[in-house]
């Protein structure tokens, strides 16, 4: 009986035993895990803090950089140009010195045998000299009101003619910016005005050219530009 006992209680030490060695052992190892896992974010927060710092010396270094360069104002060379352009293209209103020149129908009464179409004036007409001043060096052109642009039209519709698509009536001035020395000579030379010239003299057309030191041509917005057909 005392021998059974004895077993016993060796027994239940020996599992005591190897409960106690086996927790240690299991606590070793999670502490070990723990103090590994602590030194890895240790480290990944040291390198976070690292990449934000060099971030920071970054966003100094542009900040730095951007502040050294020069201010750019409305008055920069690019604009003016764009708006020297938007003049030439007819976008905003063009003023300077330059020609006027003015057609209309004669007062005379057709004669029998003449032709009526010599006694009024007639689109290509216009649209001839148009054409011819802004070849020649006219920094802009207008009829009327209505400012002459890339897409302009200048057709006939009966006794009157169309402009932008606006009816224009006689008497048709048309404005001209330019050096008016320069233009005067190059009229000279404009195939049509022989022609003109002899329906004023012979059937009373009205054909008259005059200079001025200041010409307004109106601006075309650009969405009339861009919308017109």
């Amino acid at each position: 009986m005392k021998r059974a006992s004895y077993w016993i209680i060796l027994l239940l030490t020996l599992f005591i035993c190897f409960i106690l060695g086996y927790q240690r052992s299991v606590v070793a190892r999670s502490s070990y895990v723990l103090t590994s896992r602590k030194g890895q974010l240790i480290a990944q927060i040291e390198q976070k803090e690292n990449d934000l710092n060099r971030l920071k010396e970054e966003v100094q270094s542009l900040t730095e950089e951007v502040a050294s360069f020069p201010q750019v104002t409305p008055s920069t060379e690019l604009e003016v140009k764009l708006a020297e352009q938007e003049e030439k293209l007819g976008f905003s209103e063009l003023k300077g010195p330059g020609i006027i020149i003015t057609l209309a129908d004669s007062k005379q009464k057709p004669k029998p045998d003449d032709d009526p179409n010599y006694y009024i004036v007639h689109d290509w007409q216009i649209r001839n000299l148009v054409r011819f001043l802004l070849g020649v060096g006219a920094d802009g052109v207008a009829v009327n009101d209505q400012r002459i642009v890339f897409n302009s039209e200048i057709v006939c519709a009966g006794p009157i003619i169309i402009v932008n698509g606006q009816r224009l009536s006689p008497p048709y001035r048309i404005f001209v910016v330019g050096d008016p020395k320069l233009l005067q000579e190059k009229l000279e030379s404009f195939p049509d005005l022989e022609l003109l010239k002899a329906l004023r003299d012979t059937y009373g057309l009205v054909f008259q050219l005059e200079t001025s030191p200041s010409v307004s041509l109106p601006g075309r917005p650009v969405e009339v530009l861009m919308s017109a057909k």
